[in-house]
């Protein structure tokens, strides 16, 4: 019996560690902020789900709005995403931790630190 609630319990904990987030984790709104040498832009990611597929679209803080090109949810609570912008393609990569994410985005300039929150 005491085998088997050990081994329970390291399932347990096990299956937790390699949870992956899911896409219904991921829709909704979050709030981002981004740290770039000309200072801090802020905005929103919104994440919806059709046809079984992740998409979405950034709204910045000045009211531009883009569509994300490629949306991935990756092992280890990782999500990816594409968005183009003009002539460039801004690739981003997040790590998600409950309802608050940070990561990097990067360009043909360089990379960018990202942070963000969910909201409700």
């Amino acid at each position: 019996m005491k085998k088997l609630l050990v081994i329970l319990f390291v399932l347990g904990i096990s299956t937790q560690l390699f949870a992956n987030i899911s896409a219904k984790q991921v829709v909704g709104k979050w709030k981002y902020a981004i740290e770039i040498d000309q200072g801090a832009m802020t905005g929103v990611l919104k994440f919806v789900e059709k046809e079984g597929k992740l998409t979405g679209e950034v709204t910045t803080e000045d009211g531009s709005m883009f569509t994300m090109t490629k949306v991935e949810l990756k092992e280890g609570n990782t999500l990816y995403f594409e968005v183009k912008p003009e002539y460039e393609v801004i690739k981003v990569t997040l790590k998600i931790e409950g309802k608050k994410f940070k990561g990097n985005g990067s360009t043909y300039e360089g990379e960018f630190p990202i942070t963000g929150e969910k909201t409700e």
